[in-house]
């Protein structure tokens, strides 16, 4: 299988949406989103399968919105 086919993608997201890891399995995909948010902790980091996004991880230095 090609890298290309894995549906589970953790994108980087910055100007070029850089892909950071592919992954078959759902769970091995998630911990490899939990590792990108954490590895970076000021960027956007999306989860997805395809163009559907499962899970977007926010900069820290954004601001909470009021409650």
């Amino acid at each position: 299988m090609l890298p290309e086919d894995l549906p589970f993608r953790v994108i980087r997201v910055n100007s070029e949406d850089e892909v950071i890891a592919r992954a078959n399995n759902l769970i091995v995909g998630r911990a490899a989103y939990e590792a990108a948010v954490r590895l970076y902790p000021r960027d956007v980091i999306h989860y997805r399968d395809g163009v559907r996004i499962i899970e977007r991880g926010e900069p820290l230095n954004k601001k909470a919105p009021p409650h």
